[in-house]
């Protein structure tokens, strides 16, 4: 069916409830049950429904709108790659482009998306399914960049992350090549790309000898639990990131005064290279990102996305490379 044959009237009589129902299930009325709200947007997307007000932003001159949602602004990573994207927005010159803050992609940051007129968002966290499905009610495209995957919506869902998997091959092989030692510890957070990456590296650290150890330290605990480790044996250390590399190497030092003082055969290395991109950050030894490239990627696909709204999905994965500390 017809984009304009479809009508509120076409999808209650679909599902045998009123034309309000339908009205204030596509606005996400409190007023009605999440589970109708999704049976109505799931209708509708089938039909092929679009709203007035996306098909009147259709027929809109200015320059289309781009949202860059932003989850914190502690976040170096997402910070840099925005640096360099909105970089090239400003040099190119051909869309607008606004940043919008929100822990998570959800159906309030979407509605604020709509009031905004934005025609396509950029965003590091992952759209949950009724997101996704409001998005695509009201013609709001996504370009999804850095994490792994995007759960079942993998396959709808422009993306362009980082090679996670390279990344972690390469902090195996860098750490097993340091030294003779077989104990290692991955240190992340309580999420599940942290999870992925420590899996991808246990699984290349025993590819490489079955006989090595790999325990996993979660940021949450006492920091007294990773010395332990540390004076235990385990000197190999892999950090989900950068930024989590120097909050726990300052914790460590509340333990024992400059940690790698003490242990000299210590080896630490991180992921995103921050140390390349912000003046002053301690050296160390890293998975390094090439922002510029990643942001380049980025533009490209979104520009793809709103030029050629019927492109088959784009998905890029980015390689990474090894900075060593001893290079500088």
């Amino acid at each position: 069916m017809s984009s304009k044959a479809v009508s509120l009237k076409a999808i209650a009589q679909q599902l045998n409830v009123s034309i309000n129902t339908v009205s204030h299930a596509l606005r996400d009325k409190d007023d009605i049950s999440e589970e109708l709200k999704i049976k109505i947007r799931r209708k509708a997307i089938e039909l092929g429904y679009m709203p007035n007000h996306v098909a009147q932003n259709m027929k809109k001159d200015e320059k289309p709108l781009v949202g860059i949602i932003v989850g914190s602004f502690m976040n170096l990573f997402f910070n840099i790659f925005s640096n360099e994207l909105t970089r090239l927005f400003q040099a190119k010159n051909e869309y607008d482009f606004l940043f919008l803050y929100s822990g998570h992609f959800d159906i309030n940051v979407l509605k604020q998306c709509v009031l905004l007129r934005v025609d396509l968002v950029v965003t590091h966290n992952e759209p949950d399914k009724s997101a996704y499905e409001f998005a695509l009610l009201n013609n709001i495209k996504i370009v999804f960049v850095g994490g792994a995957h995007v759960s079942d919506m993998v396959d709808t869902v422009d993306r362009v992350v980082i090679d996670h998997k390279m990344g972690c091959s390469l902090a195996a092989r860098y750490l097993r090549n340091c030294c003779n030692s077989r104990k290692f510890v991955y240190v992340g957070p309580k999420y599940y790309l942290s999870d992925y990456r420590y899996k991808l590296f246990s699984d290349e650290i025993n590819a490489l000898d079955e006989g090595c150890e790999v325990i996993c330290f979660t940021e949450e605990e006492d920091i007294r639990v990773l010395y332990g480790y540390i004076s235990g044996g385990y000197r190999n250390l892999f950090f989900y990131n950068d930024t989590i590399a120097y909050e726990v190497l300052a914790r460590l030092d509340t333990v024992i005064v400059d940690i790698r003082r003490s242990f000299p055969d210590l080896n630490i290395i991180g992921f995103d290279g921050l140390c390349e991109y912000v003046s002053g950050l301690q050296q160390i030894s890293t998975i390094k990102i090439n922002f510029p490239e990643f942001a380049l990627s980025t533009y490209e696909v979104i520009h793809n996305r709103l030029e050629f709204p019927k492109k088959p999905v784009q998905q890029l994965v980015l390689p990474v490379t090894l900075h060593k500390m001893s290079e500088n």
